[in-house]
């Protein structure tokens, strides 16, 4: 309560449409309104890494699809077709990752 009373200064900063939508994205996606995300951004060293949803969705189901792969084989023993999906999925949480460690490092 004492940083709002202590808040007295303001500026304007104009955007494209497209910064001003990946800015309420971000905001929305960390749950900060606007002014605190702003403040964020400029004020802080450390930058919150904002994750394209997609990315996340792409990650949650590969971690399902695993985690079924593998109780589905507990008690059986592999065949080559069952190595050869787990091979697949593996290269595909390989370029998930590649990609999310690009974007991070863009920022």
């Amino acid at each position: 309560m004492e940083d709002k009373a202590l808040r007295n200064k303001q500026i304007l900063v104009r955007l494209t449409i497209d910064e001003y939508q990946k800015m309420v994205a971000s905001s929305n996606a960390l749950q900060m309104n606007k002014s605190d995300y702003m403040r964020m951004k400029i004020l802080t060293e450390s930058h919150a890494q904002i994750i394209d949803p997609r990315d996340i969705h792409a990650i949650r189901i590969a971690g399902l699809v695993l985690v079924k792969l593998l109780e589905e084989l507990k008690d059986t023993q592999l065949i080559p077709h069952e190595l050869e999906d787990i091979k697949q999925l593996i290269d595909e949480l390989k370029i998930i990752v590649r990609r999310l460690n690009d974007s991070v490092s863009k920022v």
